[in-house]
């Protein structure tokens, strides 16, 4: 659900006649962490401007440069209904054979591509945990609405394993991580994979998710004014994203089952709208025996990756890092 890196000159230029709505006094209201109160754009979810965004994000992902250390390879997953999904395998050249892989599916509210800090997100967990990093192009409402981003990733997660000889990975060792919409995305996907009979994968990574189109949690009534993200924008985002279709695969805490699903860490972020619907999760999934490390972010704010360089930023993605190496080692 992210669109704009701090310094980033372009989409504030593009952006300046109102089409990235500033949230001015949002912050005074809540006591944020100094490194955060400068994020104070929110994203206008109007059908008329999503494509001009949708082609910005992009452009700002392809200007991320990476480092030598990492090769990106790129492929071509065909989806169920034949669409071919683009697909980026990230490898560490300095990479043992039938190494780890975490598969990456973004955030941006259902509509929106990855975004730069979701580069370098990739580029730290590739380097940090020794492992290929998978991200899947999937598609994006309002064009594709419910199911289609979905089964594009199961589409994607399939395609890893039925190739995971060829690149080199150890298929006892795939893991799922999702920030946001994609958090959305990767606790459906483990209960489509379970539903499926297809293997499980060994963890799974829900980062501050959207998990529950009921829009009834505390937090929920609570958060409709933040920046970044809100109650507002969550409900606008549901609208796009469902159109006519929904069912528990899209809302994964109307799930009635968790039996079977894997170990799971799960992020929330202090002043979030999303904030106790992932909590409430966490605690349906501890109910049922399976291993949660919930951790709360303090004094913070949706997608507060975007002051990537912030202290508190770095150390919050270190604690991840740690997680994905300690459960990758798990084997």
């Amino acid at each position: 659900m992210h669109l704009l890196s701090l310094g980033g000159a372009l989409y504030a230029e593009i952006w300046f006649h109102g089409t990235i709505q500033q949230v001015s006094n949002s912050m005074k209201t809540y006591p944020v962490h100094e490194d955060f109160r400068k994020l104070q754009m929110g994203i206008p979810l109007y059908k008329p401007v999503l494509p001009f965004l949708q082609r910005m994000t992009r452009t700002v992902y392809l200007r991320q440069s990476i480092p030598e250390s990492l090769n990106i390879k790129r492929e071509t997953c065909i989806a169920y209904d034949g669409y071919p999904i683009p697909i980026e395998v990230f490898s560490p050249k300095e990479i043992n054979p039938n190494a780890p892989c975490l598969l990456f599916l973004h955030g941006g509210a259902f509509v929106l591509p990855a975004a730069d800090h979701h580069k370098k997100l990739i580029i730290d967990f590739a380097l940090g945990c020794s492992c290929k990093v998978v991200i899947a192009d999937y598609r994006l409402a309002p064009r594709y609405p419910y199911p289609y981003g979905l089964e594009d990733c199961f589409s994607v997660y399939r395609w890893i394993e039925e190739h995971a000889k060829e690149l080199s990975i150890d298929p006892e060792r795939i893991a799922i991580y999702g920030d946001s919409a994609g958090g959305a995305l990767t606790a459906g996907l483990t209960h489509l994979i379970r539903a499926r009979s297809q293997k499980m994968p060994q963890f799974q990574m829900l980062i501050y998710p959207v998990l529950d189109a009921r829009l009834s949690t505390d937090s929920m009534q609570k958060y409709v004014d933040t920046p970044i993200w809100n109650a507002k924008l969550n409900a606008k985002m549901w609208k796009l994203y469902l159109a006519e279709k929904k069912d528990s695969y899209a809302s994964p805490n109307e799930m009635t089952s968790l039996e079977g699903l894997p170990n799971t860490y799960i992020e929330v972020n202090e002043f979030d709208c999303l904030r106790d619907e992932a909590i409430e999760y966490a605690k349906k999934l501890q109910k049922t025996g399976i291993e949660v490390n919930l951790v709360k972010t303090e004094g913070t704010v949706h997608g507060f990756e975007l002051n990537y360089e912030s202290s508190y930023t770095q150390m919050i993605i270190g604690q991840r890092i740690a997680y994905i190496k300690e459960q990758f080692a798990l084997r």
